[in-house]
């Protein structure tokens, strides 16, 4: 399957959106979060969405890795637009332009290693657990190995039967392109029921009694 540039960008956006979400929901609680509350403080400050300190108890712990979670999944969004332009270029380097299903497996790998520096740039885990001994670096590898992975399956198996449009159109969903077209051009027969209207006053006018 050839994926035009929109077809990656769509694709990557409202799997992440819906397969990603779903399963960060569902697994999210499963995740070990011990490691939170192995971290030195007393308390888990969170700056960007909960202005209150948290005590480490369970269900504050919950609470930050869900949403420490769901940012990580946003910035996968954001950031995997950026790496599909650098993949849409890569494909071009193909013989036959395709882009098989193994190396969308393997895409996590390059791509886990900038997002892990992006969030923190970012401040969705706290400050000083960049390193690898960082008490959210296991929390972090699973959540992303399990929505990849889904991803990847989806991709594989559902999505074809879901969205045949999808398949055999380069990765782009119907509703999105007749969206895109509502909003960007307008449809022969406006135009002409348009230059029909502007005839007939045209002539109506010309055919009107002067004086």
């Amino acid at each position: 399957m050839i994926l035009s540039l929109s077809g990656r960008i769509q694709t990557r956006l409202i799997i992440i959106i819906t397969v990603g979400s779903i399963v960060t929901a569902l697994a999210t609680p499963f995740i070990p979060s011990s490691s939170l509350s192995q971290m030195g403080m007393s308390n888990v400050i969170m700056t960007r969405f909960a202005t209150t300190i948290l005590n480490p108890n369970q269900q504050g712990i919950l609470f930050v890795n869900y949403q420490m979670a769901f940012e990580t999944l946003g910035l996968m969004a954001g950031v995997g637009v950026l790496w599909e332009l650098i993949y849409f270029q890569a494909e071009k380097l193909r013989h036959d332009r395709d882009w098989p299903a193994v190396f969308v497996l393997f895409q996590v790998l390059p791509e886990g290693v900038v997002l892990w520096y992006v969030a923190h740039m970012a401040g969705v885990f706290p400050a000083g657990t960049l390193g690898l001994s960082s008490p959210v670096l296991e929390m972090f590898v699973i959540h992303l190995a399990l929505v990849w992975l889904a991803i990847w399956m989806f991709l594989l198996g559902p999505m074809r039967v879901l969205a045949p449009y999808w398949h055999w159109h380069g990765g782009q969903f119907r509703w999105i392109d007749q969206l895109l077209g509502r909003l960007f051009t307008r449809s022969p027969r406006s135009q002409g029921t348009r230059f029909a209207t502007a005839g007939s006053v045209a002539t109506t006018q010309s055919a009107a009694p002067t004086g």
